[in-house]
């Protein structure tokens, strides 16, 4: 099992992504967050901040490539970026659900 982080500059993207993989049973489920991310912009050497959302999903390991393809082929000139956190423990209740609601592999 994995946290799935998908981070997006629209909000409105974000949403569509999230509603996306809901519907193609590739996550369990998603949570939206808006956040500031701070960086250091390399021409100025200036620290500078702008907004970030990131769609958060539980699911398998084993999606987490169709999910990176799904988003690749959606926006092949605005790849989001994509990474996964493993889930060390989980309730074998919720694991067995999570196993059951998403996509075979």
């Amino acid at each position: 099992m994995i946290l799935v982080h998908i981070a997006i500059r629209k909000k409105k993207d974000a949403k569509v992504i999230a509603k996306l993989l809901l519907a193609q049973n590739l996550i369990f489920s998603a949570s939206i967050a808006t956040k500031k991310i701070f960086e250091k912009n390399p021409t100025t050497d200036e620290i500078e901040y702008r907004r970030q959302t990131i769609i958060t999903g539980k699911t398998k390991a084993l999606l987490f490539n169709t999910i990176n393809e799904l988003l690749r082929n959606k926006y092949p000139d605005n790849m989001p970026m994509v990474y996964a956190v493993p889930i060390i423990y989980m309730d074998s209740e919720q694991t067995q659900l999570l196993r059951n609601q998403t996509a075979k592999v």
